[in-house]
C-alpha cells in the first residue's frame, strides 16, 4: 500500500510540477488540469450512457483540450497562454452546454460555479475581480435569454430519471471539486506559512548572530583603539627622546631595551588581532598534523626569554621530547607564547614561570604554572570573553583581553580545552589539553 501511495505521490509531482521551478499559481493550475481531466474521463462513458450525444461531445473535446493545456503549462512553460485557453474555451463551452443540456433544468449553472472556484485557485489575485464579474454577468444572461425565450433552450433529457441522475452526479463532482481546490488551497497557504515562519525564524536567528557579531566588532575596535595607542605613543616618545637628547650610554641601553619591550609587545598585540580577524573572516580553516611539543616550546622559549631577562623571571621547561599532539603548529605556538607572555607579565620580579605535560589515556595536558599575582575569582567567568578588560602587569605592561579568547578558539578547534586554576597573590596554572599523535604519522588533516 505505502508503495502504491509513493508511486502515486510521484506521479503527481512529475505532472504538477517541482515547487523550485514552478511558481504556485502554475503548478495550481497544473494540479486542476490533471484533476479536471479525471472527472472528465469519468463523465465521458456517464453522458454516453445517459445518452446525451451533444454532451459526451463535448466533455470528449474537452478532455482533449485539457491535455492540450495542461502540456503547455507544464512542459513548455507558457502558463499564462494555457490559463488564457482554458478561460475561453470553459466559458464557450459552457455556455454551449447551457444550450444543449436544459439550460437551468441542467447542470450548468452548477459548473459555473465550479469553474469560477478553479479560476480563483490558479489565477493571479488581480484577475479575480473580473472572473467574479464574467460568472456574474454570463449566467444572468443566459438566464434572462431562456426566460425570455424558452424555446430558445432544448431539453435534452429523455426522462425525468436521466435528468436526477446529471443533477445528482453534476452535483457530486462540483462539491468533490470544491473540497479538493479548498483543500488544496489550504495546505498551499499552511505551507506557504510554515516557510514563511521559518524564513522569519531564521532572519532573526541572523539578527541575532549579527547582533553579536556587532558586539564583539564594536568591542574589538574599542580594543585596538585604547590599547595600540598607548604603546605606540609611549615609543614614538621614547624615539624622540634618543633623537634630540645627548644621551650616556647607559641611557641609551635602557631607553632602547624600553623600546624593544614595548615593540615586542605590541607585536604580540597585533599578532593576536590579526589571527583573530583571520580566524572571524576565512571560516576558521585548521591543518592539524603531528607536532613537536618540544621544538615548539624551546622556539617560544627563546622569544619570551628577553621579557623574562628583563624581569630576572626563570623560564623552566620540564617537557619531554618524546611527546607529541595533534594540533595545527602554528596555532599551538601561539597559544604557548600567549599564555607564557601572561605568566611573565603577571609575575613579579625573580618569579618563576614553568611549562610543564602531563600524558594521560590519549591526552596531552600542557601546564604554564606562575607564581605571580594570581586571577580574582570574580574575573573567572569573563576571562575567556571580549567582556574582559584591558590589565596591568606587575611592571605595568599594558595587555588586552584579546589574548585568551583567542588561545580559547584556536584550542576548541584543535579539539582540545583550556582552562585555569588561580589562588589570588600565589599564582596561576593555566590547562590546555590536546589529542596525543603519532610521530610517525604522514600527511595532515583538516578539520
Amino acid at each position: 500500500m505505502r508503495n502504491v501511495l509513493r508511486k502515486l505521490t510521484n506521479l503527481w509531482e512529475v505532472l504538477v510540477g517541482d515547487p523550485a521551478e514552478f511558481t504556485l499559481e502554475n503548478r495550481a493550475f497544473n494540479s486542476i488540469s490533471v484533476i479536471t481531466m479525471a472527472l472528465l474521463t469519468v463523465l465521458l462513458p456517464f453522458n454516453m450512457w445517459l445518452g446525451l450525444t451533444a454532451v459526451w461531445i463535448i466533455v470528449l473535446v474537452l478532455l482533449i483540450l485539457q491535455l492540450f493545456f495542461l502540456w503547455l503549462s507544464r512542459y513548455k512553460r507558457i502558463y499564462n497562454v494555457s490559463m488564457l485557453a482554458y478561460v475561453i474555451v470553459s466559458y464557450i463551452t459552457l455556455t454551449a452546454t447551457y444550450y444543449l443540456n436544459s439550460g437551468s433544468h441542467g447542470p450548468v449553472l452548477l459548473l459555473f460555479f465550479l469553474t469560477f472556484n478553479l479560476l480563483i485557485a490558479f489565477s493571479p489575485r488581480r484577475q479575480h475581480w473580473l472572473w467574479a464579474t464574467l460568472h456574474l454577468l454570463i449566467p444572468i444572461a443566459l438566464l434572462t435569454k431562456e426566460y425570455l425565450q424558452p424555446s430558445w433552450i432544448a431539453d435534452s433529457y429523455q426522462s425525468a430519471q436521466n435528468r436526477y441522475i446529471d443533477l445528482a452526479s453534476s452535483y457530486f463532482v462540483t462539491l468533490t471539486c470544491t473540497f479538493l481546490i479548498t483543500n488544496y488551497l489550504r495546505n498551499n497557504y499552511n505551507r506557504e506559512k510554515k516557510n514563511a515562519e521559518d524564513r522569519a525564524n531564521k532572519i532573526d536567528i541572523q539578527n541575532v548572530n549579527l547582533e553579536q557579531l556587532n558586539q564583539k566588532k564594536d568591542k574589538l575596535f574599542s580594543i585596538i583603539a585604547h590599547d595600540l595607542q598607548s604603546p605606540l605613543n609611549s615609543i614614538i616618545t621614547t624615539l624622540h627622546l634618543i633623537a634630540e637628547y645627548e644621551l650616556s650610554e647607559e641611557e641609551r641601553k635602557m631607553l632602547g631595551d624600553e623600546l624593544l619591550t614595548m615593540t615586542k609587545n605590541t607585536s604580540n598585540m597585533l599578532t593576536n588581532l590579526l589571527t583573530w580577524s583571520k580566524m572571524q573572516m576565512d571560516g576558521r580553516g585548521v591543518r592539524l598534523s603531528p607536532v613537536h611539543v618540544y621544538e615548539v616550546v624551546q622556539r617560544v622559549l627563546a622569544i619570551q626569554q628577553i621579557l623574562a631577562d628583563k624581569k630576572h623571571v626563570t623560564l623552566t621547561s620540564k617537557i619531554d621530547p618524546a611527546v607529541y599532539v595533534m594540533a595545527d603548529n602554528n596555532m599551538l605556538e601561539l597559544i604557548i607564547r600567549n599564555l607564557v607572555n601572561n605568566a611573565i607579565k603577571f609575575t613579579p620580579n625573580k618569579g618563576q614561570v614553568t611549562i610543564s605535560l602531563l600524558v594521560k589515556e590519549g591526552i596531552c595536558q600542557l601546564m604554564v604554572t606562575d607564581n605571580g599575582i594570581g586571577i580574582d575569582s570574580s574575573h573567572k567567568e569573563e576571562i575567556f570573553s571580549l567582556k574582559t578588560q584591558s590589565t596591568f602587569g606587575t611592571n605595568n605592561e599594558k595587555g588586552i583581553g584579546l589574548g585568551l579568547v583567542l588561545c580559547k578558539e584556536l584550542q576548541s578547534l584543535q579539539h582540545g580545552d583550556l582552562w585555569f586554576e588561580s589562588v589570588l597573590g600565589k599564582g596561576t596554572t593555566f590547562f590546555a589539553t590536546i589529542p596525543m599523535a603519532d610521530p610517525a604519522a604522514d600527511g595532515r588533516l583538516s578539520a
